[in-house]
């Protein structure tokens, strides 16, 4: 590996740190400690620590004490948060529509019952793959991108079935300000309020008063729900930890600490991994793929441009989506000195 390549992961490796909010001080540390084990082993960073996102990854885990783990996971958006988070690509693809259609065909375009149809279906699409995108449960997030591919097929089929005669006209313009009011409205969406209980500092006490029912009825729905372990597999730890305390006779905060710790210990142990067909990014993939061959479709056959707008908006905010769910490996970082 040149010099060059090891400067240029160093550099994308502060920035991995820098995304996963690693402090400057511990990502100078791990960094030292790259090239110290680097010089020390003649291996460059790639091949022992893998790409910086993975060791940027596996430094959150190995470093980041496990409270201020917590204290970024939080419980995540509220619905209100969510939802003005979902509405940036439907925002961008009607800005990117409006600058489109005001360029190619003047600032007034006529409305049919197919492009008021499919451009609704369309915005339904965007704004529920933004919500799923959000959605921590699994079989929730599979059902999720299992609607917003039935809204893309139906957005498809009413744009080419339904009638394309004039209803009137709108303004292009009008889209342009839409698309930025929905993209404001995204962007002063405030960060979710740290919940009680989510933050569990080393001063704090527990959050149960010893009793074991509170805090074995609370395990499995934080692993199920912050954490996205199946159901099943919750319960089952659940049960397996019920089984240990009657077997010790001990209270769940001194056998196994503040639940919220004991079930994200758990949950780094368990590194769940959904089936093939039901991961994000191969569902994410899919949609591409759709997204592009109606894309196509639409450039061969001629289409209105307002199609090709909102298609290539479209798909450029899933191939956005796309290239944030790269995977990451689980590589270790150098021993502390």
């Amino acid at each position: 590996m040149s010099g060059d390549a090891v400067t240029r992961w160093n550099a994308r490796a502060r920035l991995a740190l820098a995304a996963h909010s690693v402090g400057g001080a511990t990502a100078d540390t791990v960094l030292d400690e790259v090239a110290q084990h680097c010089a020390d082993s003649g291996e460059s960073p790639h091949d022992a620590f893998g790409s910086p996102e993975e060791f940027a990854a596996t430094v959150v885990t190995e470093r980041v004490p496990p409270e201020e783990r917590l204290r970024r996971m939080g419980d995540g958006p509220t619905f209100g948060q969510a939802l003005r988070t979902a509405a940036a690509p439907v925002g961008l693809a009607a800005l990117a529509a409006g600058a489109c259609i005001w360029i190619a065909d003047g600032p007034v375009f006529p409305v049919t019952p197919a492009g008021l149809a499919g451009t609704s279906l369309i915005a339904m699409a965007l704004a529920g793959g933004g919500l799923v995108a959000t959605a921590r449960n699994r079989r929730r997030r599979a059902l999720g991108w299992g609607a917003v591919a039935a809204a893309t097929v139906a957005a498809a089929t009413a744009l080419t079935a339904l009638p394309g005669q004039p209803l009137g006209h709108l303004p292009a313009p009008l889209l342009c300000v839409l698309g930025l009011a929905l993209l404001w409205a995204a962007i002063r969406t405030t960060p979710t309020a740290e919940p009680e209980g989510a933050i569990m500092d080393s001063g704090t006490a527990p959050l149960s008063t010893g009793e074991r029912e509170p805090w074995l009825d609370r395990l499995p729905r934080l692993l199920e729900e912050r954490h996205a372990i199946p159901r099943a597999r919750a319960a089952e730890l659940a049960e397996e930890a019920a089984g240990h305390l009657e077997a010790t006779g001990s209270t769940p905060e001194d056998e196994f600490g503040p639940v919220e710790l004991y079930a994200l210990r758990l949950a780094e142990q368990e590194a769940p991994r959904a089936p093939w067909w039901k991961r994000g990014a191969v569902q994410e993939s899919l949609f591409a793929v759709l997204l592009t061959a109606y894309l196509v479709v639409t450039l061969v056959s001629g289409g209105p441009s307002w199609q090709i707008a909102l298609a290539g908006g479209a798909l450029a905010v899933n191939l956005a989506l796309l290239a944030t769910r790269l995977p990451r490996g689980r590589r270790g970082v150098p021993p502390g000195r």
